[in-house]
């Protein structure tokens, strides 16, 4: 495996945390822009440049789909002990995307490919 497969292939529950993580920043900059945006209307009362407060809009992802074609696989992940001795090695299941440069570099039948559907909602917060 070169350098690049290794860098690109990721433990299945990386890429999961990983698109999640990418709505999470997508959603705290939406949250971002309407408090600066809160923010820019209360000076503008407070400056006399605006009669009356306009409502801010705020906005939220009502739910993001993902849907990933990868080519999976089992690796062994290295256990170590405390000493950093390899004791044993976890099976665990790695992705690849199959985007054409994968599938032409690795001669990958992409009919081969695994789907992984992820949908991301929103929940109410801790009370």
């Amino acid at each position: 495996m070169s350098d690049a497969e290794r860098w690109v292939a990721r433990p299945l529950g990386e890429l999961v945390t990983g698109v999640a993580r990418a709505v999470a920043e997508g959603q705290t900059e939406l949250d971002r822009a309407s408090l600066a945006t809160r923010r820019d209307v209360q000076r503008a009362v407070e400056n006399g440049d605006l009669e009356t407060p306009i409502e801010t809009p705020w906005f939220r992802f009502s739910g993001v789909e993902a849907d990933l074609n990868v080519s999976l696989s089992m690796r062994g992940r290295p256990e170590r002990d405390n000493s950093g001795v390899i004791r044993a090695y976890r099976p665990t299941l790695v992705a690849a995307p199959t985007d054409p440069e994968f599938t032409t570099r690795t001669d990958y039948d992409v009919a081969a490919s695994s789907r992984v559907a992820l949908d991301i909602v929103p929940v109410p917060g801790p009370e």
